[in-house]
């Protein structure tokens, strides 16, 4: 299910008459699907403080509104639109302060980071890989739910510079969550924009090297990002019992073994 709209069909395949904007903006909408479950794998601990609103504000509008919002949507369209435009304040307050807190570690930072996000990331060092997964969760998110906002949409690219740099200073940060988000970010975006599915099977390699098997979400992700685009279902249906087949993890991979459970249900609506 789309924020804040029906179930919708993938498209990543530009056609005809397609503009950049419109391509990107298909792009935030898959992303927002996708993209709550890097969330699951993404840490509260480590970096000191500063990353911990971000955190909390972006878990909280996932955990209690956007996954509430999401399964209302067929039964109650107009609350599930009330539960999703709470979720977005959060998401961009999330964003907001992930920005403002990379600011005052590095002055300029955050005019840099829409000028040239590649610039601006590198001037942040081990001890800010926190704060850069969290904001790059955070924009992810709040993207998806400002679909209809091209000064939101063209923030896209920002996503994916954040997470890399997250993998080039630590790539084991909470078991290879910031790979996670890449290979969300690679399988949302259409060809026309650099997408790639050969390489988010790449980062899914990668994390699941990291995250040693234990990693629930990473299994719902790869099943709901590139399966259902490929239309896979068998490997979608592999995806999903890998994920329920951990008993462990506590509660991250509650929920996620939970979505994955959910997902199952609705097959018939990913597949065709």
């Amino acid at each position: 299910m789309e924020p804040g709209g029906a179930a919708f069909t993938f498209s990543f395949t530009a056609t005809p008459g397609v503009t950049y904007i419109s391509a990107m903006q298909t792009a935030a909408r898959n992303l927002a699907t996708f993209i709550l479950l890097a969330l699951l794998s993404g840490s509260c601990a480590g970096g000191g403080a500063a990353h911990r609103p971000v955190a909390l504000h972006t878990g909280y509008a996932y955990a209690f509104l956007a996954t509430k919002a999401e399964r209302l949507q067929d039964e109650d369209y107009y609350k599930a639109q009330r539960k999703w435009a709470k979720a977005r304040k959060h998401y961009v307050r999330a964003y907001e302060q992930g920005v403002a807190g990379l600011e005052r570690r590095h002055p300029g930072f955050a005019a840099a980071l829409e000028a040239s996000p590649g610039k601006a990331v590198e001037q942040t060092v081990t001890g800010d890989v926190p704060l850069l997964y969290w904001t790059a969760a955070a924009l992810g998110a709040a993207i998806g739910t400002l679909k209809d906002k091209p000064e939101w949409v063209i923030r896209l690219p920002q996503v994916g510079t954040l997470a890399h740099r997250v993998t080039e200073l630590q790539p084991g940060y909470s078991g290879g969550a910031a790979y996670q988000l890449l290979m969300i970010y690679e399988a949302s975006r259409p060809a026309m924009m650099g997408g790639s599915v050969k390489l988010a099977k790449h980062y899914y390699d990668q994390a699941l090297k990291i995250s040693g098997d234990q990693n629930a979400g990473l299994f719902v992700a790869y099943g709901e990002s590139i399966s259902v685009q490929e239309q896979d279902r068998e490997t979608f249906i592999e995806m999903m019992n890998r994920a329920l087949a951990i008993k462990g993890g506590g509660a991250v991979n509650r929920v996620a073994r939970k979505r994955a459970k959910w997902l199952l249900g609705r097959i018939d609506d990913l597949f065709l």
